[in-house]
């Protein structure tokens, strides 16, 4: 697990926290989602799946995916992705937790589209297609690069999710170090 000694300084850059993270982080911590933190990682600690139904505005989308980075993210080896159905979508809310995190867009949070891939070697949390993890698992079907697979707006059943979902069924019987959070409206 992650642990920094100092509360001001940022684990992921080692750069101190800038005053525009604090105002964020104050809005952040009054998202219902927020009341659930605590439960949602011991879920995660002790489940390789779990289902999250939470209304939308909860905070599911920008905050879950941060929840599970100390506990899951290893910078330079594993890192965390969440899909999304639209392309749009992948691309705005890796800015907005980009900004929360008070990192660089495309270092430690990035997004893969078609076309566009904003991430580096220290990308530990990417927001991506759903069918762009598809077209990655063409080449890495264990995909090895994820300690954990958020599958965001599931309720939305686009055929991409759903053959997603039926190949994680697989890949988890092989890898029972991968965690799936599937979060849904509905």
């Amino acid at each position: 697990e992650f642990i920094t000694s100092n509360p001001s300084v940022n684990p992921w850059t080692r750069k101190t926290y800038s005053s525009r993270y604090y105002d964020i982080l104050s809005k952040r911590k009054k998202l219902p989602v927020y009341d659930f933190k605590a439960e949602l990682e011991e879920k995660v600690k002790n489940n390789q799946v779990i289902i999250v139904e939470g209304e939308t505005g909860s905070g599911k989308t920008t905050q879950i995916p941060q929840f599970l980075l100390p506990m899951l993210a290893v910078p330079g080896q594993k890192c965390i992705a969440c899909t999304q159905p639209r392309r749009v979508a992948a691309m705005s809310i890796a800015k907005r937790v980009a900004e929360e995190m008070d990192v660089n867009m495309g270092d430690q949070v990035g997004y893969a589209i078609r076309f566009e891939d904003c991430t580096n070697q220290d990308t530990i949390l990417k927001f991506m297609t759903d069918g762009m993890l598809l077209r990655e698992a063409m080449h890495d079907p264990y995909m090895h690069h994820y300690s954990c697979i958020v599958i965001d707006e599931a309720h939305e059943r686009t055929l991409s999710t759903d053959v997603l979902m039926g190949l994680l069924k697989d890949v988890m019987q092989k890898r029972p170090d991968l965690k799936v959070v599937v979060m849904s409206a509905t």
